[in-house]
């Protein structure tokens, strides 16, 4: 989702909410929404979707500190305004330290909450996006997720003469920090990678990240991952969504190839997302795995929308039986099935696209059909009508 035009208050009582309401009142298109401070409820979530966020915390209790510390990592920078009910200058001083860009102090008036937020809603905050973004995530390892995004991103930069279809401008940013290999998988060289921009953080914005991005042969631009290993705490919550919205602000798609292994910037760049992106096998495996996830997300408070992908189905039969099966398991629909394809397998060992290399094959077709779908699913969440016209 884009980052949404409310204020999110996660307050003890009634007063500190009272008192945002009255500061809102008379702000156009700038909505209010409750959360728990204890930070359950998906907080972190939310938090990360908000134009500012005001948390009430009980500056005697332990943990209050570290709470504060998480959720300056969940808010997009300088979005973070802290009510503390009894703090005294020292507490507000290591409040700050934590990572706050305000602080209230008892008692909560409209008025002082009216100040705090004067420099973070100025101009009844900044423009969203244009762009859509997807991040795809996969149930298991071997799922195939990242074959998946570069195909999708491919057949969304190049466009179809055929159906009408114009290109598109296409990102991928691989933030697989570890393992990623989409420049390999692309039969790439890149320059630079995620690490130049990870280095240059207070120097990032669209321009800056589409100039270390590498340009594929179909289109599509690609953020590639390190070629070392890297902590996948080396990226904060923040400056991911940061990152993503950067990318939504240069390209009409941004595709996002998660890690398996989530982390404390997983839930709020997902949030941050138009579509999420399921991709799992037809196995047992693979849908405890994808019901392990869906119900993460929920737990989560992550309110995406997920297109549940199921990839490498064998034979007839199970093309036609599989995917039922697994829809009524999970209680959640398939969005899109696609076969099994020795071409794959080939394409990928030469550093090729399917959709390139063998255009015509059972698994392309898929895809084509996969892309179309997930279009058509992001007409219906409100996304820009210019694709309305992809088909299978």
């Amino acid at each position: 989702m884009k980052t949404d035009r409310h204020v999110l208050v996660a307050a003890a009582d009634a007063e500190l909410t009272r008192a945002v309401g009255g500061a809102l009142q008379g702000l156009r298109n700038v909505s209010l929404e409750l959360a728990r401070p204890d930070g359950g409820g998906g907080l972190w979530a939310k938090a990360a979707r908000a134009a500012a966020v005001i948390v009430e915390v009980d500056v005697r209790a332990n943990g209050a500190g570290t709470l504060v510390r998480r959720l300056a990592g969940s808010t997009r920078a300088g979005r973070l305004v802290i009510a503390a009910r009894e703090a005294d200058a020292e507490r507000v001083r290591l409040l700050f330290r934590a990572g706050a860009a305000d602080v209230l102090t008892g008692p909560f008036t409209a008025e002082a909450v009216r100040a705090s937020l004067s420099e973070i809603l100025r101009g009844e905050l900044e423009p969203a996006p244009e762009g859509s973004v997807i991040s795809v995530i996969k149930g298991h390892g071997g799922a195939g997720a990242t074959s998946l995004a570069l195909n999708l991103a491919a057949l969304l930069a190049k466009g179809d003469a055929k159906r009408q279809r114009a290109p598109l401008s296409t990102a991928v940013l691989d933030l697989d920090l570890q393992f990623g290999d989409s420049d390999l998988a692309l039969d790439l060289s890149p320059r630079s990678s995620i690490l130049d921009v990870l280095q240059a953080s207070d120097r990032v914005d669209p321009r800056f990240l589409e100039g270390v991005m590498v340009e594929h042969a179909s289109g599509l631009k690609l953020l590639s991952p390190p070629q070392t290993i890297v902590p996948l705490d080396a990226l904060q919550a923040d400056f991911a969504v940061e990152i993503v919205d950067h990318a939504a602000r240069a390209f009409q798609r941004t595709l996002v190839d998660l890690p398996g292994a989530w982390c404390d910037w997983t839930m709020p760049v997902l949030s941050r997302s138009d579509l999420i992106v399921l991709v799992a096998a037809p196995t047992v495996a693979g849908a405890v795995g994808a019901r392990r996830v869906i119900e993460g997300l929920a737990a989560a408070g992550v309110q995406t929308p997920v297109f549940l992908v199921l990839n490498r189905l064998q034979g007839l039969l199970e093309t036609l039986d599989k995917p039922g099966r697994i829809a009524r398991s999970l209680a959640a629909p398939v969005g899109a099935a696609l076969r099994f394809d020795p071409a794959a397998v080939k394409a990928s060992d030469r550093g090729q696209l399917l959709v390139e290399a063998f255009p015509n094959s059972p698994f392309a077709k898929d895809l084509r059909a996969c892309a179309a779908k997930l279009e058509g699913r992001l007409e219906t969440l409100g996304a820009p009508d210019v694709f309305a016209d992809l088909a299978a």
